[in-house]
This record gives C-alpha cells, sequence and structure tokens, in this order.
C-alpha cells in the first residue's frame, strides 16, 4: 500500500471521525463566535487554566453525561426538563447547546460570550413552574443556577484529570475560580471558587437531591434513546447500558448509587476504561487542536479573525 494511499485512507478515517461527532454535538468553530478583535482575551483568557482543560475537546465532551445526570439529581431541574424540554423530539439538542456554552463561554470573544450568557438568562427567565411534590421552582433561581452551572466544570475536571493528566491543587481552584466567573454571570450565586468551596457545596446540596419518577423517565430515555447505532433488543439495551455506565463512571460514587449506574456487569466492567480511552484517543487524534482554539488563540494574540472550514 502506498504512502499517498495510507494518507488518503487515513484522512478519510479522520474526516468520518469528526463527522460523526459534529452530528450530535455540533460545529464549534464559527469565526464570528471564536474569532473577532484582535487582541480580546474573551472573559477568561490565554494563560487560563481552563484554555488548557476545556481545549481538550475529548475531556469535555465526555464529561457530558455526567454532568447532565448529577443536574437532573436535583427535582426542580428535572421538573424543568420535563415540563419544557424537546429533548424526546431532539435527543442531541442538550449536548449540543451544553457543550456550546462551555466552549463559548470560554474561547469565545467577549461579546459572543456575554451574548450567550444573556440569551439563556433570557430563556430562562420564562422557566418555571410547580414539581410533582407541589414545590415551586424557577430556572433563574440562583441556588439552582449554582448546581446547574457546578457540575459541568466540576465533571470536566475531573475527565480530564483522568483521561489527561492530575491538575494541581493549585490549578484546581484556579479553574474553578475562572469558570466560577461564568456561573456568577448566568446569575448564580455562591459558586464553588475553589476545592473546598466545591466539596462544602455538594454536601450541602446533596440533601436535595434525589432520583423521582421524571429522573427514571429520564434515565429510562437515555437507555433507548438513538445516541448508538440501532441493534436488535436486547442487545441494543445492553449497548445504552453500557454506554450510560461508562459516562457515569466520571460521577462520585453516591451518584452512581443513587442512580443504579454503580455496578456494572461482570462482562462490562473490565470494558469501560478501555473503551472511554479509545474514544478520547480517537477524537484527540482526528481534531488536533480544534478550531476553538485555534481562532480563540489568533485573536488573543491581534490576529483578525479568518474564515475556516476545518474542525
Amino acid at each position: 500500500m502506498s504512502h499517498s494511499y495510507q494518507r488518503v485512507e487515513m484522512g478519510t478515517l479522520r474526516q468520518r471521525i469528526i463527522d460523526e461527532f459534529q452530528a450530535t454535538a455540533g460545529r464549534h468553530d464559527d469565526p464570528g463566535i471564536y474569532g473577532g478583535p484582535p487582541g480580546d482575551p474573551g472573559l477568561i483568557g490565554p494563560g487560563s487554566v481552563s484554555w488548557e482543560v476545556n481545549a481538550d475537546l475529548a475531556a469535555v465532551s465526555q464529561a457530558g453525561l455526567s454532568a447532565i445526570v448529577l443536574e437532573i439529581l436535583h427535582p426542580s431541574v428535572i421538573a424543568g426538563v420535563q415540563d419544557l424540554s424537546s429533548y424526546r423530539q431532539d435527543p442531541f439538542r442538550r449536548a449540543r447547546t451544553t457543550l456550546g456554552y462551555v466552549l463559548t463561554t470560554t474561547f469565545g470573544n467577549t461579546e459572543a460570550a456575554t451574548r450567550l450568557i444573556e440569551q439563556v438568562k433570557s430563556i430562562h427567565a420564562h422557566v418555571s413552574g410547580t414539581r410533582p411534590d407541589g414545590v415551586a421552582y424557577r430556572a433563574l433561581d440562583p441556588e439552582l443556577l449554582a448546581w446547574v452551572h457546578t457540575c459541568i466544570p466540576w465533571m470536566i475536571m475531573r475527565v480530564f484529570e483522568r483521561t489527561n493528566r492530575p491538575l494541581s491543587p493549585h490549578e484546581r481552584d484556579r479553574y474553578l475560580a475562572e469558570q466560577a466567573t461564568i456561573g456568577r454571570m448566568a446569575g448564580a450565586d455562591h459558586v464553588p471558587s475553589t476545592m473546598a468551596e466545591l466539596d462544602d457545596f455538594v454536601s450541602r446540596m446533596r440533601p436535595q437531591l434525589s432520583v423521582n419518577a421524571q429522573t427514571r423517565e429520564f434515565i429510562e430515555f437515555l437507555l433507548t434513546a438513538p445516541f448508538l447505532p440501532r441493534l436488535p433488543d436486547p442487545l441494543d439495551r445492553s449497548m445504552h447500558r453500557f454506554a450510560v455506565h461508562a459516562g457515569m463512571s466520571y460521577a462520585p460514587r453516591w451518584a452512581r448509587e443513587l442512580t443504579g449506574f454503580d455496578r456494572p456487569s461482570l462482562l462490562a466492567r473490565p470494558l469501560i476504561s478501555p473503551a472511554l480511552q479509545l474514544d478520547v484517543r480517537r477524537t484527540r487524534w482526528a481534531f488536533g487542536i480544534p478550531a476553538y482554539v485555534r481562532l480563540a488563540r489568533e485573536r488573543a494574540a491581534g490576529v483578525g479573525a479568518t474564515n475556516t472550514g476545518a474542525p
């Protein structure tokens, strides 16, 4: 096999991986968002821990499932999701919007990042209702916003450390402090900005977390949604359960126990870590330095925005 043919084959494989990823998680390469005014550092800026951690698209994307499940363990969050979300009609929408929010607020130019935060706040202003247990909820409740915000960088940090490199205690605190800036702009109150504050916040929130009928309905959706190629039953459900067990392996033990994803089958258990590592390696290989990182670095360095069709 010639070297030129091998390069074509590898290029085709790389593009296939990129296309599959973007079909579910969306494209994140808009120069209007990640490019922009030369010299603009954005909300966080180069040299930050966030620019290293969130540049790892594999870690950020793998953190999605555990972050979302942790969020919906709060009865008010899952009530809002069940009452107003379109996840059944568009199962990938939450993944796309969550990933886009993380990347835009971290790497986007100041105007684009601020605009997105304000747009989300405007949408949340209309999200309110009453939970099945009779408790009123509203999406703009500061404590609720703090919980939803915190779950995302918390899980990203855990995935990054497990699949990339350990962070020092100082780096963990810096990362949380940088991300807390975004949470406060979104309307959250008392957002953890150190590991000590994170541990205290989670301890205070845990008594409010539970699995109820609405949570179980969402988890059942995860076990049947078209995240994977359709297989004959019961193999299809087994593969979905494996995927959710794998994603939840990054969550703390108490969350796995609460949701029932703490005991994968004897057959699945030794396969979870290799499967996650394989997914991480293929994502990093396919994307290299993601476009949102390249554009943000150029912008911050004083280079004007350039059009790109690259991933």
